[in-house]
């Protein structure tokens, strides 16, 4: 008897991109865009969120604690 082989660990980007495609496909099915629309606003989108201002926090040492009593 032989063992399965397994499959490798998709990666990060691999796994983001297999979420997109479903995405795309189940809009492509359930609406009445094209193809194309949907690539055009998916790129609109994308460039429209990499234009957003991102917020930066730092962390409050406080809250944190280091486990001594202030």
């Amino acid at each position: 008897m032989t063992t399965p082989e397994k499959t490798p660990e998709k990666t990060p980007s691999e796994k983001f991109s297999s979420e997109v495609r479903a995405t795309l496909n189940r809009w492509l099915e359930e609406s009445d865009l094209e193809d194309l629309d949907l690539a055009e606003v998916a790129a609109r989108t994308i460039n429209d969120w990499l234009d957003e201002e991102s917020v930066i926090f730092e962390a409050d040492e406080d809250l944190l604690g280091d486990g001594e009593p202030s």
